[in-house]
């Protein structure tokens, strides 16, 4: 019996074990299942953000460079142009307009899928200063006669050589005129033997020998790049300069020092072209500039711009750097630190009211164009921060079309995060659209020598990018988000960067890989 007793135990407690085991795999059981692994974190920036982030970069390393090329198409949604849509990379030493490089920037940035906003239209720096300075004033009466063209051809001597090959026609246009009801219209089908073969001459005028004399004339070309020859001209006396014409109306300027007492002006036309003269002046020269002739060459080349790249753009820093870091005030030659070269201080000659017609000539060139003011150290300067905000005030109670500006947003591992809130909350009062523009981050803002990019100050950096992101979602309003553009897309193709002055202000490195300023700004975006 105890054997059988044992036996029956056995078999019970194997019975437990078996319906035990059974109901553990019973699929309805109450073991809850483990939880999904989380999502892959996001690697794209544009991916990542609901609002366009955008990029400084350079046209030539876009274009040349595969790497970074692709690089900038992979992540970003809009490029600005560091240089190439600036005064200086389009107006050449006597006034006209080159956009060869220009168009191609374009060209490169379509094929990419790559929108563009568009930068700048007025700034004291990258200006053509040749060109600039020479815009000097004239003194005395314009002694050319009918030089508009008003009364047709009366003080004018034309010709159209009859010695083969020259081929054209010399009219009054009435339609396509600078101002006033007329201007001369010079068509060349087939260039003759001679510059002069086909040519526009005036009476002769007095002048005085030895003097500095200065003839300005619009003029325009059916196609850009087109040249024509000016020439002034006495019995011996000769002087010329061809002049290649943009094909939207331009003032022209020739200057000349005769050493006779009477000279003609004179327009040869050795090339094939349709073109157009208006509105012509001599007179003896001025050592200041005319402000008359800044303003005009400050329209020209807003309007001609803008007009170029109509709808091409998703907007315009029109007005770019105007308050001085400080002070507040006005930016000008006087209280600032660069001159020569490229530096050209629109206030100077024209004061406050350059900003408030560069937007007007903009909008009207460009209805559609969202435009911008654009100023750096705002988060870190009350002074000049208040100032901008003035200044915006002050176009939007005049009409101005203003609709949005730009915080560049060079900042270092040192900028006050209080100072970054304070920016965007005051800015965002005004009711515009918020532009991050330029943004990068210094780790040596001291410029200390040598220098090595530590982990720990790259982790501080990668915080301050965090930061900037997180705080333009959480203080700018969904319908002001313009988007957030970082200056320049490595470290070694920075503008900080140079030999006394050791960085690494970007999201990638010297060879293309995310630094930890990439994987924390990409957690901002989201």
């Amino acid at each position: 019996m105890k054997r059988k007793l044992t036996l029956l135990s056995n078999t019970f407690f194997l019975a437990i074990v078996l319906f035990t085991s059974c109901k553990k795999s019973d699929p309805g059981g109450d073991i809850t299942p483990p939880p999904p692994p989380p999502p892959p974190a996001p690697t794209i920036l544009k991916d990542a953000s609901s609002v366009p982030v955008g990029v400084g970069v350079n046209y030539d390393l876009l274009k040349n460079n595969a790497s970074y090329s692709a690089l900038v198409k992979a992540q970003f949604d809009r490029v600005t142009p560091e240089y190439q849509m600036k005064y200086g990379a389009n107006i050449t030493n006597s006034g006209a307009f080159n956009f060869t490089n220009t168009d191609d920037f374009f060209s490169v940035a379509q094929a990419g899928g790559l929108a563009v906003f568009g930068h700048t239209l007025a700034w004291h720096q990258n200006n053509n200063g040749t060109y600039l300075r020479s815009l000097s004033g004239t003194t005395g009466p314009n002694p050319l006669l009918n030089p508009a063209f008003e009364n047709g051809f009366t003080n004018w001597f034309t010709q159209v050589s009859t010695t083969a090959p020259a081929s054209g026609t010399i009219s009054l246009e009435t339609t396509d005129v600078q101002s006033g009801a007329q201007a001369a219209k010079i068509v060349v089908n087939t260039p003759g033997p001679n510059a002069y073969s086909i040519q526009v001459v005036s009476d002769n005028f007095n002048v005085t020998s030895g003097s500095n004399y200065k003839l300005t004339y619009w003029a325009k070309a059916a196609v850009n790049g087109q040249a024509l020859r000016v020439v002034a001209q006495g019995t011996t006396y000769y002087a010329q300069q061809d002049q290649a014409l943009s094909n939207t109306w331009t003032l022209y300027t020739f200057n000349f020092t005769p050493t006779e007492a009477a000279v003609s002006v004179k327009f040869h036309f050795p090339n094939a072209g349709t073109f157009l003269i208006d509105n012509l002046s001599v007179g003896v020269s001025s050592s200041l500039l005319d402000p008359v002739q800044v303003k005009t060459a400050l329209q020209n080349w807003v309007t001609t711009m803008v007009t170029r790249y109509k709808s091409k753009v998703s907007g315009w820093d029109v007005a770019n750097e105007v308050v001085v870091d400080g002070t507040g005030d006005l930016r000008t030659g006087a209280n600032s630190t660069g001159s020569g070269g490229d530096y050209f201080y629109w206030a100077d000659y024209l004061g406050r009211s350059y900003i408030a017609d560069a937007f007007r000539w903009a909008n009207a060139a460009d209805p559609a164009a969202k435009l911008f003011i654009n100023d750096y150290n705002l988060e870190s300067d009350n002074r000049k921060l208040d100032s901008v905000i003035k200044i915006i005030n002050e176009l939007k109670a005049a009409s101005v079309p203003i609709h949005g500006v730009g915080l560049q947003m060079h900042i270092s591992i040192n900028s006050s995060n209080a100072g970054i809130d304070n920016a965007l909350t005051k800015l965002v009062a005004t009711g515009l659209l918020i532009h991050i523009s330029e943004m990068d981050v210094r780790v040596n803002p001291s410029n200390t020598t040598p220098f090595t990019a530590t982990q720990a100050l790259l982790d501080q950096q990668a915080q301050k990018f965090r930061y900037v992101a997180e705080a333009y979602f959480r203080i700018v309003p969904a319908a002001q988000r313009f988007g957030i553009t970082v200056w320049n897309l490595t470290d070694a193709d920075s503008w900080i960067v140079t030999p006394a002055r050791p960085d690494a202000p970007t999201l990638f490195d010297a060879g293309y890989n995310k630094k930890t300023a990439f994987t924390e700004f990409i957690k901002g975006l989201q």
